[in-house]
């Protein structure tokens, strides 16, 4: 029987994105789907790579269910900050968000509610951002959802711009086709059953469009004057966006 490699598959650098008074520097942020059952020689290259600390936004049940993983390694901290109650939904997402007929601005109107309801966990999440010394890599199941909305509240800080949140957000999109098997293999009875073929044909909420986050920041700025005030108002203070300018943000 062939062995499904578990390596992510939706692991990648935040660095060489554009933001007000310069770039995001690389190495030192990383987003990515599942990192709790990595191999172990992929974990130590990370850790050998410079991440020192990992931010799960998972929920309970899903962190119960796999553990920490591999990144256990000596000197990498480790933060549950779960960004959703269970691994189905919040209780307040209606089948139809899950379903065929699902719309960008459906989407976009859940991710624009986690942000105003989860936003002192976002905010904690900054900060750990901010002061880890090495690198930090954060993490959901798919590395989209929940993983998307943090990495928009990031760069909403360091003032990008909404054309490149809304890029990265989609540049999952490319990857979706291996995301779902892993998916499967690591949640098993956790999860419906969803394959490939599945999430093209399914609605914005299977899919990483741009025009989902699109409509989150319109909301935000709408409601809020930006993304990431609810975050601010959250307890994210000017000390701490400033430092993670310092540690972030490179000149052009």
């Amino acid at each position: 029987m062939e062995t499904l490699d578990l390596a992510p598959v939706n692991l990648r650098d935040l660095g060489g994105l554009p933001v007000a008074g310069g770039v995001t520097r690389n190495g030192v942020l990383l987003r990515s789907d599942d990192v709790s059952v990595l191999p172990l020689e992929f974990a130590r290259q990370m850790v050998d790579d410079g991440v020192t600390s990992v931010i799960d936004l998972r929920s309970p049940e899903e962190a119960l269910f796999t553990g920490r993983g591999p990144l256990t390694l000596p000197g990498v901290n480790y933060h549950h900050l779960a960004l959703t109650a269970s691994v189905s939904m919040p209780e307040d997402i209606s089948r139809e968000l899950m379903s065929a007929t699902s719309t960008a601005q459906q989407v976009g109107a859940w991710y624009a509610g986690l942000v105003e309801t989860q936003a002192r966990q976002l905010a904690l999440g900054l900060t750990v951002v901010a002061f880890s010394e090495g690198a930090t890599v954060f993490h959901c199941a798919a590395g989209k959802d929940r993983t998307g909305v943090f990495a928009a509240v990031v760069l909403s800080a360091l003032g990008a711009s909404t054309e490149t949140i809304s890029a990265d957000y989609a540049a999952t999109a490319a990857r979706l086709p291996q995301l779902f098997p892993r998916l499967q293999a690591i949640m098993g009875g956790l999860l419906p059953g969803v394959t490939p073929a599945d999430g093209a044909r399914l609605g914005a909420m299977m899919g990483a469009e741009a025009a989902s986050m699109d409509e989150m920041q319109r909301i935000l700025v709408e409601r809020h004057g930006s993304v990431h005030e609810p975050v601010v108002r959250a307890g994210l203070g000017d000390a701490v966006i400033d430092q993670l300018r310092r540690k972030l943000v490179a000149d052009a």
